[in-house]
């Protein structure tokens, strides 16, 4: 129902909108044509002076087409009130009526824009408006006058120029200032522009009044500061509000007989007049023009600039330039951002850049450099720089060359980018494919054989035997089944997707029950627990317990002394592994709780660096931390606190 209303109310809405659109026209139309008509420079219905027809261009256009009968009608009644008869009066609308009508759809299908902001919407205006559309109106006229012996014969070309001119500086002054204000760019400007503003126009009044109506006509040259300064501030407005000023303010002058220009008439010293007041208004709308384009060119630069930046930003790509002749490189912000330095923080030099890259691969990218110079081609190469802090950082960088007439390198383009992930990612794979391919082919070989031997000769083979080759393949079927498991929990870690669970635990318990299953004829483990309850995730603390006596048991000789404890106190549980082997490297004691970081053992161990990251991530998960430290028997202590309340 509301819908529905509303559909019938706005026909209505329209309607009114229209009907006063028509009585402004009508009333601007008709008051200011006898304005112009009964200035003393009018010849009868004929004036330099036409406002109107810059009113109905403009109006025409903004508002449409379908406002025309106010145009028509505001033309009879003006023409009829000056001394035209009736009949003339009706013919010569025809034309002022066709003049708005022709200009507008013209303008409108050369895509003209009120804001006159393209130097095209000043041509367009320019041609189809003052030139074309006003000769229908000029012709019209003169001719309806001419037929009805108003005007001589040898005087009709003289009048037509009159009539063409009046209204082709209507719409030259008076349709620009309609159309911009139209816009509403004074809204876009604060108050400091606005006073501004009003400064201008009160200095462009008070110079053009001395200049106009002062007796000072010889130095109209004191205007020209004043014109520039209004359009390069306020572009359009400014040019056309200008343009109108200077006009006015000139055809006053001439009316009250302040311009004296020889012994010419008031009507030919007004055509001088509006001849150069109409130069000087396409100029400054042409200014206008440019630099509303320039604005635009440097707006859309700006957004191209800053959606660059984001890009490079985002994908970790700096861009460059190197002015060979003059050895001046050019970096973007994001390529000091990846080389760790503050934007513009220093000059930047081809040497200056060949000092950052690591020296293992110094001489590779001058290399590169050097033999895409010789042959002018792109390149593309892997290395690595040092940061200032004294990091290091992978990156892939790519350029060409560009060359003069004579096939001289002039300048090099091109890009960096930080692919260290990429690497790590690459060296993760890598690391997975040689840790599973080894940790797998020992155990499955080891399956494979013992599987084939039962199967082929297993009648043949004693229970003894038979019952140690069962027991190996469970304790190989159970390594696979450990790293896999391993590496299924890496995954879901690495995705997020391990969500613990807590409850309350006794620590103690669950220590001694994971170190009765690592009983073995080649180490002693040495249990000393206390109850210790704490909010855990039951099963994540036994792999955590697991991993760290498999590591124990793994990397110390066999008859190595190991022993595990679980202590109380500051808020937690702590759960300590001891040996007496080799220990762990100082340097190596933060890096060995890395995926696939073994410490630096190299001596054929079996071991996949998996257990202790795992160890390391499922504390973090309980808000706890994991660390290694020498122990008191010499060897290595692996430490593991764990908060005794749930992490929040």
């Amino acid at each position: 129902m509301k819908s529905r209303l509303q559909g019938l109310l706005k026909p209505r809405r329209e309607s009114l909108r229209d009907a006063v659109l028509m009585v402004a026209l009508f009333g601007a139309y008709v008051g200011s044509a006898k304005l112009g008509i009964e200035l003393s420079v009018a010849h009868g219905v004929i004036t330099p002076v036409w406002a109107p027809t810059g009113i109905s261009l403009a109006a025409l256009v903004l508002y449409g087409p379908r406002l025309w009968p106010a145009v028509a009608l505001g033309a009879i009644v003006a023409n009829a009130t000056s001394g035209a008869s009736g009949m003339d009066a009706i013919f010569i609308s025809v034309g002022n009526t066709l003049e708005a009508l022709v200009g507008s759809v013209l303008l409108r299908r050369m895509e003209f824009r009120p804001a006159l902001d393209r130097v095209r919407d000043i041509f367009t205006l320019l041609v189809w408006g003052a030139v074309v559309s006003t000769a229908i109106s000029a012709t019209n006229g003169v001719t309806t006058l001419w037929l009805s012996g108003e005007i001589h014969g040898s005087h009709y070309a003289s009048e037509w120029l009159l009539w063409w001119v009046g209204d082709g500086m209507g719409d030259l002054i008076v349709a620009p200032l309609l159309f911009v204000l139209w816009t509403k760019p004074y809204r876009r400007l604060d108050h400091r522009a606005r006073l501004e503003g009003l400064v201008v126009l009160g200095l462009l009044v008070a110079v053009s009044s001395i200049v106009f109506l002062g007796g000072q006509w010889r130095y109209p040259h004191l205007l020209v500061p004043i014109l520039i300064w209004a359009v390069l501030r306020f572009h359009q407005l400014g040019a056309v509000t200008s343009s109108f000023v200077l006009a006015a303010v000139a055809i006053v002058g001439v009316v009250h007989g302040t311009i004296p220009l020889g012994d010419r008439s008031g009507t030919e010293i007004v055509q001088i007049l509006e001849a150069l007041t109409g130069g000087v208004a396409i100029s400054l709308l042409l200014l206008g023009a440019v630099l509303a384009e320039r604005s635009r060119a440097l707006i859309d630069l700006a957004r191209a600039h800053a959606s660059l930046k984001e890009a490079q930003e985002v994908a970790h790509i700096g861009s460059w330039e190197w002015d060979i002749p003059e050895n001046k490189v050019t970096w973007s912000d994001e390529l000091y951002r990846l080389w760790g330095l503050e934007p513009e923080s220093g000059e930047i030099s081809y040497e200056r850049y060949l000092e950052t890259i690591h020296p293992n691969e110094r001489e590779l990218a001058r290399s590169t450099i050097e033999d895409a110079l010789a042959v002018a081609a792109p390149f593309a190469f892997d290395h690595r720089i040092t940061l200032p802090d004294g990091r290091e950082r992978w990156i892939h960088g790519s350029g060409r060359v560009i060359t003069d007439e004579t096939g001289a390198p002039m300048r090099m383009l091109g890009t960096a980018q930080d692919i260290t992930e990429r690497r790590k990612i690459d060296e993760l794979r890598d690391s997975i494919l040689s840790a599973v391919s080894h940790e797998l082919r020992t155990p499955l070989t080891s399956i494979l054989g013992f599987a084939i031997t039962l199967r082929e000769k297993g009648g043949l083979v004693a229970e003894e035997t038979r019952r140690e080759m069962i027991d190996h393949l469970a304790r190989q079927a159970k390594k696979l089944d450990s790293l896999l498991s391993d590496l299924l929990d890496l995954d879901r870690l690495r995705h997020g997707f391990v969500r613990p669970s807590f409850r309350a635990t006794d620590i103690g318990r669950l220590v001694t029950q994971v170190a009765s299953g690592h009983v073995s004829d080649t180490h002693e483990i040495d249990v000393r627990v206390v109850s210790a309850v704490a909010e855990v995730d039951a099963p994540k603390v036994e792999r955590i317990v697991d991993n760290l006596l498999a590591n124990a048991v793994r990397h110390t000789p066999p008859g190595t002394g190991v022993s595990v404890r679980v202590e109380t106190g500051r808020g937690g549980v702590l759960i300590v592994v001891d040996d007496s082997g080799p220990g762990v490297a100082e340097e190596y004691r933060e890096a060995i709780f890395e995926i696939f970081n073994r410490g630096g053992d190299h001596d054929g161990t079996p071991g996949t660096g998996i257990g202790l990251s795992l160890v390391a991530q499922f504390t973090a998960l309980h808000g706890g931390r994991a660390w290694v430290e020498p122990s008191p028997a010499g060897g290595a202590s692996f430490r593991v606190f764990l908060p005794d309340k749930r992490p929040a």
